[in-house]
Protein backbone atom coordinates (compact mmCIF):
# COMPACT_ATOMS: atom_id res chain seq x y z
CA UNK A 1 0.00 0.00 0.00
CA UNK A 2 1.49 3.35 -1.01
CA UNK A 3 1.52 5.97 1.68
CA UNK A 4 -0.62 8.91 -0.11
CA UNK A 5 1.51 11.47 1.96
CA UNK A 6 5.15 9.97 0.79
CA UNK A 7 6.22 12.46 -2.48
CA UNK A 8 9.83 11.90 -4.40
CA UNK A 9 11.48 14.87 -5.00
CA UNK A 10 14.24 14.29 -7.58
CA UNK A 11 17.06 16.54 -7.20
CA UNK A 12 17.99 19.24 -3.96
CA UNK A 13 19.04 22.25 -5.92
CA UNK A 14 16.78 25.36 -5.33
CA UNK A 15 13.68 24.12 -6.70
CA UNK A 16 13.91 20.50 -5.10
CA UNK A 17 14.52 22.07 -2.04
CA UNK A 18 12.35 24.74 -2.00
CA UNK A 19 9.49 21.88 -2.74
CA UNK A 20 10.38 19.89 0.00
CA UNK A 21 10.09 22.71 2.74
CA UNK A 22 7.16 23.44 1.73
CA UNK A 23 5.88 19.74 1.58
CA UNK A 24 7.35 19.59 5.02
CA UNK A 25 5.77 22.41 6.27
CA UNK A 26 2.17 21.30 4.48
CA UNK A 27 2.17 17.71 6.61
CA UNK A 28 3.65 15.84 3.83
CA UNK A 29 6.18 13.65 3.61
CA UNK A 30 9.21 14.01 0.96
CA UNK A 31 11.71 11.51 -0.35
CA UNK A 32 14.36 13.76 -1.31
CA UNK A 33 17.03 11.65 -3.53
CA UNK A 34 20.44 13.64 -4.75
CA UNK A 35 23.19 12.57 -6.28
CA UNK A 36 25.58 15.06 -5.46
CA UNK A 37 25.25 18.31 -3.43
CA UNK A 38 22.18 19.96 -1.75
CA UNK A 39 22.12 23.06 -3.74
CA UNK A 40 23.15 21.25 -7.16
CA UNK A 41 25.04 23.35 -10.01
CA UNK A 42 24.81 26.67 -7.58
CA UNK A 43 27.70 24.86 -5.37
CA UNK A 44 29.41 25.60 -8.93
CA UNK A 45 28.99 29.14 -9.02
CA UNK A 46 31.72 31.50 -7.62
CA UNK A 47 28.71 34.64 -7.20
CA UNK A 48 25.16 35.06 -7.07
CA UNK A 49 24.03 39.06 -7.40
CA UNK A 50 20.15 38.76 -9.10
CA UNK A 51 18.54 37.33 -6.03
CA UNK A 52 16.39 39.41 -4.67
CA UNK A 53 16.57 40.18 -0.76
CA UNK A 54 20.19 38.69 -1.23
CA UNK A 55 22.79 41.23 -2.07
CA UNK A 56 25.76 39.11 -2.97
CA UNK A 57 25.97 35.41 -2.19
CA UNK A 58 28.88 32.60 -3.30
CA UNK A 59 26.92 29.65 -5.01
CA UNK A 60 28.53 27.26 -2.36
CA UNK A 61 27.24 29.22 0.33
CA UNK A 62 23.75 29.53 -0.91
CA UNK A 63 24.41 25.74 -1.43
CA UNK A 64 25.35 25.04 2.82
CA UNK A 65 21.91 27.53 3.47
CA UNK A 66 19.64 25.07 1.50
CA UNK A 67 21.26 22.07 3.55
CA UNK A 68 20.74 24.01 6.54
CA UNK A 69 16.91 24.73 5.61
CA UNK A 70 16.46 21.39 5.37
CA UNK A 71 18.29 20.12 8.95
CA UNK A 72 15.88 22.48 10.15
CA UNK A 73 13.13 21.09 8.69
CA UNK A 74 14.45 17.47 9.99
CA UNK A 75 14.65 16.76 5.69
CA UNK A 76 16.86 14.11 5.37
CA UNK A 77 18.66 14.18 1.70
CA UNK A 78 18.99 10.13 0.35
CA UNK A 79 22.14 10.57 -1.53
CA UNK A 80 21.28 8.38 -3.71
CA UNK A 81 20.82 8.56 -8.63
CA UNK A 82 17.82 7.60 -9.24
CA UNK A 83 17.91 5.47 -12.25
CA UNK A 84 14.18 4.83 -13.05
CA UNK A 85 10.68 6.21 -12.40
CA UNK A 86 7.91 4.47 -14.40
CA UNK A 87 4.69 4.54 -13.96
CA UNK A 88 2.44 1.38 -11.98
CA UNK A 89 -1.08 -0.08 -13.30
CA UNK A 90 -3.09 1.60 -10.36
CA UNK A 91 -1.27 5.12 -11.69
CA UNK A 92 1.37 5.23 -8.92
CA UNK A 93 5.37 5.69 -9.72
CA UNK A 94 7.98 2.95 -9.27
CA UNK A 95 11.43 4.93 -8.39
CA UNK A 96 14.34 2.95 -8.87
CA UNK A 97 17.42 4.22 -6.97
CA UNK A 98 21.00 3.43 -5.53
CA UNK A 99 21.74 0.00 -6.27
CA UNK A 100 18.80 -2.03 -6.40
CA UNK A 101 16.36 -0.09 -4.24
CA UNK A 102 12.61 0.92 -5.08
CA UNK A 103 9.81 2.46 -3.45
CA UNK A 104 6.53 3.04 -4.90
CA UNK A 105 5.28 6.85 -4.92
CA UNK A 106 1.35 8.40 -4.79
CA UNK A 107 3.62 11.78 -6.09
CA UNK A 108 7.06 12.41 -7.96
CA UNK A 109 8.47 16.03 -8.74
CA UNK A 110 11.30 16.28 -10.94
CA UNK A 111 13.53 18.41 -9.64
CA UNK A 112 16.68 17.16 -11.03
CA UNK A 113 18.30 20.32 -13.33
CA UNK A 114 20.69 19.94 -16.40
CA UNK A 115 23.35 18.09 -17.36
CA UNK A 116 26.31 19.28 -19.12
CA UNK A 117 26.21 19.83 -22.62
CA UNK A 118 29.28 17.64 -24.59
CA UNK A 119 32.04 19.30 -25.86
CA UNK A 120 34.83 17.48 -27.40
CA UNK A 121 37.86 18.71 -28.24
CA UNK A 122 40.17 17.29 -31.20
CA UNK A 123 43.28 16.48 -29.41
CA UNK A 124 42.20 15.63 -25.75
CA UNK A 125 42.73 12.40 -26.09
CA UNK A 126 46.13 12.79 -26.07
CA UNK A 127 46.26 14.24 -22.30
CA UNK A 128 42.75 12.49 -21.54
CA UNK A 129 40.71 15.60 -20.84
CA UNK A 130 44.03 16.47 -17.86
CA UNK A 131 43.82 20.53 -17.57
CA UNK A 132 40.04 20.81 -18.76
CA UNK A 133 37.56 21.61 -15.79
CA UNK A 134 33.87 22.69 -15.53
CA UNK A 135 33.80 24.04 -12.51
CA UNK A 136 35.83 27.49 -11.86
CA UNK A 137 34.83 27.24 -8.18
CA UNK A 138 35.79 23.97 -7.62
CA UNK A 139 39.33 23.82 -10.02
CA UNK A 140 40.26 27.30 -10.10
CA UNK A 141 42.65 27.28 -7.41
CA UNK A 142 44.93 24.52 -9.11
CA UNK A 143 45.83 27.43 -11.52
CA UNK A 144 46.58 29.88 -9.07
CA UNK A 145 49.20 32.44 -10.64
CA UNK A 146 48.60 30.23 -14.19
CA UNK A 147 47.19 31.37 -17.50
CA UNK A 148 43.63 29.89 -18.07
CA UNK A 149 41.41 30.02 -20.87
CA UNK A 150 37.53 29.77 -20.71
CA UNK A 151 34.91 28.90 -23.51
CA UNK A 152 31.63 30.20 -23.43
CA UNK A 153 29.10 33.28 -23.77
CA UNK A 154 26.32 33.38 -21.47
CA UNK A 155 26.69 34.46 -18.09
CA UNK A 156 28.19 31.70 -16.21
CA UNK A 157 31.21 31.91 -18.61
CA UNK A 158 31.72 35.70 -18.12
CA UNK A 159 31.20 35.41 -14.52
CA UNK A 160 33.59 32.57 -13.59
CA UNK A 161 36.15 33.90 -15.93
CA UNK A 162 35.85 36.85 -13.57
CA UNK A 163 36.32 35.07 -10.91
CA UNK A 164 39.26 33.09 -12.68
CA UNK A 165 40.96 36.66 -13.12
CA UNK A 166 41.31 36.98 -9.56
CA UNK A 167 43.23 34.39 -8.91
CA UNK A 168 45.04 33.75 -11.97
CA UNK A 169 47.86 35.46 -13.91
CA UNK A 170 45.53 35.75 -17.51
CA UNK A 171 42.21 34.66 -18.27
CA UNK A 172 41.51 34.35 -22.48
CA UNK A 173 37.88 33.75 -22.91
CA UNK A 174 36.94 32.41 -26.28
CA UNK A 175 32.88 33.13 -27.69
CA UNK A 176 31.85 31.66 -30.85
CA UNK A 177 29.77 34.67 -31.15
CA UNK A 178 29.88 38.34 -30.87
CA UNK A 179 26.40 38.45 -29.79
CA UNK A 180 26.22 37.30 -26.10
CA UNK A 181 24.27 35.87 -24.10
CA UNK A 182 25.45 37.36 -20.92
CA UNK A 183 23.94 40.30 -19.25
CA UNK A 184 25.72 43.64 -20.26
CA UNK A 185 27.01 44.25 -16.43
CA UNK A 186 28.48 40.89 -16.16
CA UNK A 187 30.15 41.33 -19.83
CA UNK A 188 31.74 44.65 -19.12
CA UNK A 189 32.80 43.85 -15.65
CA UNK A 190 34.64 41.18 -17.20
CA UNK A 191 36.13 43.45 -20.05
CA UNK A 192 37.20 46.06 -17.60
CA UNK A 193 39.70 43.83 -15.49
CA UNK A 194 43.04 44.05 -16.98
CA UNK A 195 44.71 40.97 -17.13
CA UNK A 196 42.09 39.51 -19.27
CA UNK A 197 41.66 38.81 -23.30
CA UNK A 198 38.38 38.62 -25.45
CA UNK A 199 38.51 36.62 -28.27
CA UNK A 200 35.12 36.99 -30.25
CA UNK A 201 34.17 34.98 -32.80
CA UNK A 202 35.55 32.45 -32.15
CA UNK A 203 36.25 28.51 -32.67
CA UNK A 204 37.74 25.93 -30.74
CA UNK A 205 40.29 24.15 -33.52
CA UNK A 206 41.95 21.66 -31.22
CA UNK A 207 44.07 20.97 -28.43
CA UNK A 208 47.65 19.63 -27.37
CA UNK A 209 49.22 18.39 -24.43
CA UNK A 210 51.63 15.87 -22.79
CA UNK A 211 50.17 15.57 -19.35
CA UNK A 212 47.61 17.96 -19.23
CA UNK A 213 46.37 20.57 -21.91
CA UNK A 214 49.53 23.06 -22.81
CA UNK A 215 47.88 24.61 -25.81
CA UNK A 216 44.23 25.81 -27.32
CA UNK A 217 44.24 26.20 -30.90
CA UNK A 218 41.45 28.57 -32.15
CA UNK A 219 39.97 30.27 -35.37
CA UNK A 220 38.53 33.56 -36.01
CA UNK A 221 34.85 32.80 -37.99
CA UNK A 222 35.00 35.72 -39.94
CA UNK A 223 38.53 36.35 -41.26
CA UNK A 224 39.36 32.26 -40.68
CA UNK A 225 42.81 33.45 -38.70
CA UNK A 226 44.11 30.50 -36.45
CA UNK A 227 45.94 31.23 -33.49
CA UNK A 228 47.60 29.46 -30.44
CA UNK A 229 46.49 30.18 -27.06
CA UNK A 230 49.17 29.31 -24.11
CA UNK A 231 47.54 27.46 -21.16
CA UNK A 232 47.91 25.36 -17.92
CA UNK A 233 43.90 25.04 -17.79
CA UNK A 234 40.62 25.39 -19.93
CA UNK A 235 37.48 25.88 -18.40
CA UNK A 236 34.25 24.81 -20.25
CA UNK A 237 30.79 26.87 -19.86
CA UNK A 238 29.06 25.58 -23.21
CA UNK A 239 25.43 25.27 -21.92
CA UNK A 240 23.18 22.40 -20.57
CA UNK A 241 21.36 19.96 -21.54
CA UNK A 242 18.05 18.11 -20.28
CA UNK A 243 18.59 15.03 -18.53
CA UNK A 244 14.96 12.86 -19.17
CA UNK A 245 16.88 9.66 -19.85
CA UNK A 246 16.22 7.86 -16.51
CA UNK A 247 11.81 8.70 -17.14
CA UNK A 248 10.43 5.04 -18.27
CA UNK A 249 7.43 7.62 -19.21
CA UNK A 250 6.68 8.36 -23.36
CA UNK A 251 6.73 11.81 -24.59
CA UNK A 252 6.96 13.85 -21.68
CA UNK A 253 9.79 16.42 -22.95
CA UNK A 254 9.90 18.41 -25.25
CA UNK A 255 12.21 18.14 -28.54
CA UNK A 256 14.77 19.24 -26.73
CA UNK A 257 14.56 17.12 -23.74
CA UNK A 258 12.85 19.53 -21.43
CA UNK A 259 9.72 18.26 -19.50
CA UNK A 260 6.61 19.74 -20.74
CA UNK A 261 4.26 20.90 -17.52
CA UNK A 262 1.50 23.43 -16.97
CA UNK A 263 1.15 26.54 -15.01
CA UNK A 264 1.12 24.37 -12.09
CA UNK A 265 4.18 22.20 -12.96
CA UNK A 266 1.90 19.22 -13.45
CA UNK A 267 2.68 16.95 -16.31
CA UNK A 268 0.55 15.16 -18.71
CA UNK A 269 0.62 12.36 -16.49
CA UNK A 270 -1.52 12.74 -13.04
CA UNK A 271 0.49 13.72 -9.92
CA UNK A 272 4.01 13.86 -12.04
CA UNK A 273 4.99 17.45 -11.68
CA UNK A 274 8.55 18.79 -12.93
CA UNK A 275 9.70 22.15 -10.97
CA UNK A 276 13.15 24.54 -12.09
CA UNK A 277 15.77 23.85 -14.95
CA UNK A 278 14.57 20.70 -16.05
CA UNK A 279 11.19 21.69 -17.58
CA UNK A 280 10.81 23.83 -20.15
CA UNK A 281 10.68 27.81 -19.23
CA UNK A 282 11.92 30.68 -20.60
CA UNK A 283 13.93 31.43 -17.65
CA UNK A 284 16.78 29.26 -15.62
CA UNK A 285 17.40 31.06 -12.43
CA UNK A 286 17.65 30.56 -8.57
CA UNK A 287 14.62 32.48 -8.38
CA UNK A 288 12.20 30.56 -10.75
CA UNK A 289 13.67 27.66 -9.16
CA UNK A 290 12.46 28.74 -5.99
CA UNK A 291 8.92 29.67 -7.45
CA UNK A 292 8.62 26.15 -9.32
CA UNK A 293 9.15 24.36 -6.17
CA UNK A 294 6.80 25.95 -3.61
CA UNK A 295 4.30 26.18 -6.69
CA UNK A 296 4.63 22.34 -7.08
CA UNK A 297 4.55 21.41 -3.48
CA UNK A 298 1.35 23.70 -3.15
CA UNK A 299 -0.56 21.87 -5.99
CA UNK A 300 0.30 18.27 -4.64
CA UNK A 301 -0.64 19.36 -1.22
CA UNK A 302 -3.84 20.51 -3.01
CA UNK A 303 -4.49 17.27 -4.83
CA UNK A 304 -3.92 15.21 -1.59
CA UNK A 305 -6.30 17.08 0.65
CA UNK A 306 -9.12 17.10 -2.23
CA UNK A 307 -8.86 13.22 -2.55
CA UNK A 308 -8.00 12.22 0.59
Amino acid sequence: MVDKKEVAVIGLGPSGVSAAIYLKRYGMVPYCFEKELVGGKVNKTEKIENYAGVKSIGGPDLGMLLEGQLKTFDIKPIYKAVKRVSLNEDGTFHVEYGKDLAHDFQYVLLANGLGEKPFPIEGEEAFHKRGISRCAICDGPLYKGKDVAVIGAGNSAFEEATYLASICNHVTLVARRTQFRADEAVVEAFKALNNVTLLAPYDVVSATGTTAIETLKVRNKETGEEKDIALNGLFLYVGDIAVTNFLDIPELADERGFVITDSNMMTKVKNLYAAGDCRTTPLRQVATATSDGALAATMIHNDYQKNN
